[in-house]
């Protein structure tokens, strides 16, 4: 594959995540490590994704400092940090092909779940909020893709659409850039993966822009069945891996 078509592919996947991420404050990485893991391998494209959304993290991030739900994001930020490192280690242990059907297994499992409305496991306790950031850094260090068990587990919650929003949008803010660290450490951060994740920040900060402006021109009603159909279509693309 020449190096356009590379950037050819790398750019559609992330004006689509980019997109996604600015309308529910996740699911950036979710289009994304697909469409990257088939193009790059595993290890780069998760150093990428975690480099790319680092750059763009303080997008959204003034905006929702003021409506998050403080005693269930805080925990989860402070117990994704702790877990990462487990995360990274797994990366760079596994096998890459063991590594690309991981990544296909979480998206396919979490789209079953949220269609399934399995989203609704009760009231949020500081228990489940470190429970569920443990697993989103580890799954963060792994794959990338770290929001499954975090937008999983924020959607029982029940709260609106603008406050889930602005959690998610804290929580990865945090997340990503921890995860550039780790990786760093591990050696997984190059300079071809750098050079990728520069020349895609502006298609990422345009595309969230875009799913911003569309998040506040819908009706809050539309959020969770965006959010759910979204990550269905993504677990189904994985199929033809």
């Amino acid at each position: 594959m020449t190096t356009l078509l590379l950037l050819g592919g790398l750019s559609a996947a992330t004006c689509g995540g980019g997109f996604l991420r600015g309308y529910t404050g996740f699911g950036g990485a979710l289009v994304m490590a697909p469409f990257f893991t088939r193009l790059l391998g595993p290890i780069e494209s998760v150093a990428i994704i975690s480099v790319l959304h680092s750059i763009t993290a303080l997008q959204g991030v003034r905006p929702s400092l003021t409506i998050y739900n403080r005693p269930v994001i805080l925990p989860m930020v402070c117990s994704a940090i702790v877990s990462l490192p487990i995360g990274v280690y797994l990366l760079g242990a596994l096998e890459p092909s063991t590594a690309k059907k991981a990544i296909a297994v979480i998206v396919i499992v979490f789209a079953i779940l949220l269609s399934t409305g399995f989203s609704r496991v009760g009231r949020p306790t500081l228990a489940k909020s470190i429970a569920a950031g443990g697993l989103a850094g580890i799954l963060n260090g792994f794959s990338g893709i770290g929001g499954p068990p975090a937008v999983l587990y924020l959607l029982s919650s029940q709260d609106s659409s603008h406050r889930l929003r602005a959690g998610f949008i804290l929580f990865f803010a945090v997340l990503f850039p921890i995860t550039v660290v780790a990786l760093l450490f591990g050696g997984a951060v190059t300079y071809t993966s750098l050079a990728y994740a520069v020349a895609l920040t502006p298609i990422n900060y345009l595309a969230t822009e875009a799913g911003r402006i569309c998040f506040h021109r819908m009706h809050s009603r539309y959020f969770t069945p965006v959010c759910t159909a979204a990550l269905c279509l993504l677990g189904l693309s994985m199929l033809f891996d």
